[in-house]
């Protein structure tokens, strides 16, 4: 079985619409960053956005995602990140437990080919792509290595995924 689960159309266009009006809205912060694995560092800097307050995604959606993916959860964190042209992650892991999984999802209204901003994994030097195209989501165990890799000079745009971190119940 594959380690890496893509879904598409994830979420009802309500909720969709809902999603984009969300991160539209204030509360971005600037210097999160993602980091190797043993580098305390924060490595590079982006932009993001803390939900773990707000019901609908820890509650409403995190039901959906339970519901799509056939698993049942426990939520340890979510918010969103965003990367603009120059900003881009570092190699990095979220967990260090097979037990536990990052459902991330594209939130962006659309995308081209050309903008980049694929998430890129390590899978023992084997690199598998992503692209975010709108209203999709993978699902993966949080100790592969992956990334997101920067966007190109033609997307002048933020560059949106919401991470949901999920302990396997």
């Amino acid at each position: 079985m594959k380690p890496i689960k893509r879904y598409n159309n994830v979420f009802s266009s309500n909720v969709v619409k809902k999603i984009h009006e969300d991160m539209a809205d204030k509360g971005w912060q600037f210097g999160h960053g993602s980091y190797p694995p043993g580098d305390k560092r924060r490595g590079y800097p982006f932009w993001m956005k803390d939900l773990s307050d707000d019901s609908f995604y820890t509650e409403h959606l995190l039901n959906m995602i339970q519901e799509l993916t056939q698993r049942e959860y426990k939520l340890y964190h979510v918010y969103a990140n965003g990367h603009t042209f120059g900003t881009q992650g570092n190699f990095h892991v979220d967990w260090y437990d097979s037990s536990e999984r990052t459902f991330l999802y594209y939130a962006n209204e659309r995308w081209m080919p050309e903008w980049g901003g694929k998430t890129i994994f390590n899978l023992n030097n084997q690199y598998e792509y992503y692209d975010p195209y709108p209203n999709t989501a993978i699902c993966f165990p949080g100790e592969i290595s992956h990334m997101a890799e920067g966007v190109s000079r033609l997307f002048t745009g933020l560059r949106v995924t919401i991470a949901w971190k999920l302990l396997l119940k």
